[in-house]
This record gives structure tokens, C-alpha cells and sequence, in this order.
């Protein structure tokens, strides 16, 4: 009797899967859409890498007419208009997730990221910074939106509080920041310093070194406080450590440095510096040449001597080149005056005309017109000052 059911149920199934298999026409209306919204997408892409953005968004406004319920559709439509440089849609397009209540909390907080490079690239800065804010306050792990509020920091000069964001990265995203924030922090010392806050200045420079002790930009800064303060050997202190950290830099260093030693009557400690330098770095022509500077104002003709023998290792080097001429001058020997001109013209023979591209600046020796790097046409410009030596391949 079992056996008899079990082959009678069997039957019956075997009819009706039969049956269904010829009549019954599923719905393939949903995937139907599916493949004609990838199909937009795709067609979309396929414009913009084209270069047509204006069909790429009419894909994709295609797609969002078929779907009003995918979200990453929006995001690349708004992010087209923005590249467009319609701003305003752009912005219009992000709202639009906002007020919808089927978009999740991530998904809002990206929106607001979104509305944040609309209003920057829109030129409204406050109103890009209050919207990374808002993501940042409820998501507090946000690396892309600490990076990106910190540049705007930055653009605004809000130099300490784009010191707290980077060490918010640096704890966040465990990344060694400690020399981006003494920049910072030194950049708000020395806006402290403007606004006549001497005290704050200090502090700020104080925590600036404790991160980084080697920053020149910090012991620059520290000079020129010591400097308004009236303290110059703390100041000579600060230079002569940037001026050893990085010696190529001597002609920032130099006139304040100077200016010091001589109101402390200590002008001789400058020369024996330089001379200490140069024997450390040997190679250093900027070393060199306000060695030379120094000696020429001493005693003229030891400062010429130091030029030329500078001149015969680099005669490219116009500035030696022009306090040589300045030292001939006051010196009043037109013969050597005539010398020095004809190899300053020898000299210059160096440096030729060339050709760029006023669109994509690309520079090549022969007249041109289309540029080989863009395609432009008619957009030939002069190009002066490159060498011979340094000619690019066409």
C-alpha cells in the first residue's frame, strides 16, 4: 500500500513538474532591468573614458530612471556633475540621499563627504569643512575624512587645528606624523607671533621641537622670536643649528645671522662658521659662494680670489658670477671688467630658445605647430633659459 502511494505521489509530481516546465512563463521583468541598468552603466563608463561626460551622465540618469533605489548611481552622477563643474547639481544629487529614509547611516555619512568636495570645488570652504566635521563627529576612524579636513585646515590657516587632526591620523591610522605637525604647529607660532601673542608663540614653538628637534623650519622660526624678543644669541644659537642641518640653505640664513653676530660685535665667528662648514661639505657651492660674500666685504680682493677659483669649478654660476662683476666695478679696471663680460656672454651662450606648448608646457628646441605631447595646434610659445645640455627629447 506505502509502495502503491509513494509511486501515486510520484506521478502526480512527475504531471505537474511537466506541466509547469511547458506553460508556466516566469516574471523576468527584474532581470530584465538588472541588464539593461548594467548595460546604462556600462555605456556610461564607456562615455566618460571616451570623453564625453555629457553622455555618461545621460547613461546614468537612464539607469537612475529604471532604479531610483541604487544608491551608488547617485554618487557617480553627482561626482560627474562636479567634474563638470556644475556644483550646485552636484550638491542637489547629494541631498537627494539625505532626506531619503531607506539610506543607512554610512551611507549618509559618505554623502556628507561627497557634499564636502562639491562645496570645496565650489569655493565654499567653511561649508565643505562643517560637513567633514559632521562625518568625523560621528565617525571618529574616518582616515579619507581626517586627510581631507586637515588640507582644509591648511587652505584656511588653521594651523592648530590641523595639528589635531594629524594626531588624530597618526593615532588612527598609526602613521608617524610628528614632522607634518611641528610644521603646523610652527606655522601657528608664527601667526601667533604676527598677532603679537609672544607667549603662545613660545609654547607652540616649545611643543614644535619636542616633536621634531632637527626641523629647520622650527629653529627658523625660533630665530626670528628670539629676534623680535631681543634675545640675539638665542637667536645665533637657533641659525647656526638650522644652518648646520641644512648648510644648502645659507642664503635664508645668512643676513639674519649676520646682522646678529655684528650688533653683538662677534663678526669674526661668522667667517670661522662658514670656514667650518665648507670643510664639512666640501662640494657645497652655496657654502662657498656666501663664504666668498663674507670675504669680499672684508677684503675685496680675497673675495675676488674665492669667486674665481668658485668660477673656474661652476662658470654657470650667475650669482658668483654677479658679485664678481659688482667687486671688477668698484674696482675700476676696465680691462678686467671687459674679460669678465665676454665670459658672462660665453657663459650665456649656454642657455638657448626654445619652443613649449602653451597648453601642456611640453618644451622642445625646433619650431612647432602642433605639440607632439597634446596634439594642440597653434599654440607655440617662446621658451627661454633652457640649457644646452638640458635639451628634452623632441
Amino acid at each position: 500500500m506505502n509502495l502503491l502511494v509513494l509511486v501515486g505521489v510520484g506521478f502526480v509530481l512527475l504531471v505537474v513538474g511537466t506541466l509547469l516546465g511547458r506553460y508556466y512563463v516566469p516574471d523576468r521583468r527584474p532581470l530584465q532591468r538588472a541588464a539593461d541598468e548594467g548595460r546604462a552603466y556600462v555605456r556610461g563608463l564607456v562615455e566618460l573614458l571616451a570623453g564625453d561626460p555629457t553622455s555618461a551622465v545621460s547613461e546614468i540618469q537612464q539607469a537612475l530612471q529604471r532604479n531610483s533605489k541604487n544608491v551608488d548611481a547617485y554618487f557617480a552622477l553627482g561626482t560627474l556633475f562636479r567634474q563638470r563643474g556644475e556644483y550646485e547639481r552636484a550638491v542637489r544629487v547629494h541631498q537627494t540621499l539625505l532626506v531619503r529614509r531607506d539610506v543607512d547611516k554610512r551611507t549618509k555619512l559618505r554623502v556628507h563627504q561627497q557634499l564636502a568636495l562639491d562645496f570645496e570645488a565650489a569655493g565654499f570652504v567653511r561649508r565643505a569643512t562643517k560637513a567633514l566635521e559632521y562625518v568625523i563627529a560621528h565617525d571618529k576612524k574616518n582616515v579619507a575624512a581626517l586627510r581631507e579636513l586637515g588640507r582644509l585646515y591648511q587652505s584656511s590657516a588653521e594651523w592648530e587645528r590641523a595639528a589635531a587632526v594629524y594626531k588624530r591620523i597618526a593615532r588612527v591610522a598609526s602613521e608617524d606624523q610628528h614632522e607634518v605637525i611641528a610644521h603646523l604647529l610652527t606655522m601657528s607660532a608664527q601667526q601667533a607671533m604676527d598677532q603679537g601673542s609672544f607667549a603662545s608663540a613660545r609654547k607652540l614653538l616649545r611643543k614644535a621641537l619636542s616633536l621634531d628637534t632637527t626641523s629647520v623650519h622650527t629653529l627658523h622660526a625660533l630665530a626670528s622670536y628670539h629676534l623680535r624678543e631681543g634675545d640675539k644669541r638665542a637667536a645665533v644659537k637657533a641659525l647656526r643649528r638650522a644652518l648646520e642641518i641644512q648648510p644648502e640653505l645659507v642664503a635664508a640664513f645668512l643676513p639674519p645671522l649676520d646682522k646678529a653676530l655684528r650688533d653683538l660685535k662677534r663678526p669674526d665667528e661668522l667667517r670661522t662658521m662658514l670656514a667650518r662648514l665648507i670643510e664639512q661639505h666640501p662640494e657645497n657651492v652655496h657654502l662657498q659662494l656666501a663664504s666668498a660674500r663674507v670675504e669680499a666685504r672684508i677684503d675685496p680682493e680675497r673675495g675676488l680670489s674665492a669667486l674665481e677659483r668658485l668660477l673656474q669649478a661652476h662658470p654657470t654660476l650667475l650669482p658668483a658670477r654677479r658679485e664678481a662683476g659688482k667687486l671688477l666695478l668698484e674696482r675700476g679696471d676696465s680691462e678686467q671688467i671687459r674679460e669678465a663680460y665676454q665670459q658672462l656672454l660665453q657663459m650665456l651662450a649656454l642657455v638657448e630658445q626654445g619652443f613649449r606648448c602653451g597648453a601642456c608646457q611640453h618644451t622642445v628646441g625646433d619650431l612647432f605647430w602642433r605639440c607632439k605631447s597634446c596634439g594642440s595646434w597653434g599654440t607655440v610659445r617662446v621658451a627661454w633659459g633652457r640649457r644646452l645640455t638640458e635639451r628634452p627629447e623632441p
